[in-house]
């Protein structure tokens, strides 16, 4: 179960002190450079109304654009940098619910839809290309279909898919060829239920499971578990229900925990910095600028932009501030 709110608030968070180190360095810093504050929150689309369930964000550098998938609306919504809605793609015909979204560098959107469990293939103008299609090796070496339940790709075109109904998560080339399977947890001989995969900078992989305990794995780009971290207690860096994660260009990993109303701040190796959202009252119950209600996806702005977070039930994408710390944090 979820620890109460006023469990959370009184847990200490436990950072080192150190010298604060220059934002955008490529190694990640014994703590977290940066100060995240409530900016402002997104409602809906440019001509199709509210969210109604936005599940996904990605953030595309180069046209520096927000992605965002509505499941209810069955839609995609882009907006600029200045959170202005600039246009939609899709409908129920093409995306019957969307949920993770990938951009590459020119311009091509990968959409998954989850009902369908399929990944779709968009022009830059959100149109339809194709459905891309998985196979890993089954009995006997005959070809299997593999269902796409969510998906990362590295910088080198590599894809990552998990198939949640066999608890695989699985490794391909840019061309979609099979490579490797990922280990499931020690002692386990599949992942009961993975969320979500990521990609850092530097090629590490990482799930997350909202069964396992260790909660989020890591991996090197050869399939090797090199750190597993974040248990089922009451702790701020521990899980209730971790359902997304993503790196960002420092290397800093953000865990998405649905029913703890937060996003968890660690290193790569899984040392745990600090947490952000959760409720501060029971009067506001998750719906004030700050907090959160049912969190379902993160993703961050390079060279230390913002933060976007997509709240299922809280119907908005809400927009976190980042500004440089001007001293380390004090030990507790």
């Amino acid at each position: 179960m979820a620890a109460s709110p006023a469990v959370l608030l009184a847990l200490a968070l436990l950072a080192p002190q150190a010298t604060v180190p220059r934002p955008g360095s490529a190694k990640p810093a014994p703590f977290y450079p940066y100060v995240v504050e409530p900016h402002d929150a997104l409602w809906g689309h440019l001509s199709d109304g509210y969210f109604r369930e936005p599940m996904s964000v990605f953030w595309e550098p180069v046209a520096r654009e927000l992605y965002v998938s509505d499941s209810k609306n069955g839609r995609v919504g882009i907006f600029d940098e200045n959170g202005t809605p600039l246009y939609t793609f899709a409908g129920s015909n093409l995306l019957l619910e969307p949920r993770s979204l990938e951009v590459d560098a020119e311009g091509t959107i990968f959409a998954l839809d989850s009902a369908a469990a399929e990944l779709r293939r968009f022009s830059y103008r959100g149109e339809y290309e194709t459905t891309l299609s998985f196979e890993r090796p089954g009995p006997e070496g005959k070809p299997v279909h593999v269902p796409v339940s969510a998906f990362a790709r590295a910088a080198d075109g590599r894809w990552y898919v998990i198939d949640r109904d066999a608890g695989k998560v699985l490794a391909f080339d840019a061309e979609r060829r099979f490579e490797l399977e990922l280990p499931p947890p020690p002692k386990l001989e599949r992942f009961p239920t993975p969320s979500d995969v990521a990609v850092s900078p530097t090629g590490l992989v990482a799930v997350c499971d909202q069964r396992t305990d260790p909660a989020v794995h890591v991996y090197d780009a050869k399939g090797n578990l090199v750190a597993a971290f974040g248990g089922r207690d009451v702790a701020l860096g521990d899980f209730t229900a971790p359902v997304a994660l993503t790196f960002d260009d420092e290397g800093f990993l953000y865990v998405v925990d649905m029913l703890r109303h937060d996003i968890k701040i660690y290193t790569g190796s899984g040392k745990f910095l600090q947490h952000f959202g959760g409720w501060f009252s029971p009067e506001t119950r998750g719906r004030a600028a700050g907090e959160m209600l049912y969190p379902v996806d993160v993703c961050v702005v390079p060279g230390g932009g913002p933060i976007y977070v997509a709240e299922r039930f809280g119907q908005r994408v809400q927009v976190f501030e980042r500004t440089v710390r001007t001293e380390a944090p004090a030990q507790r």
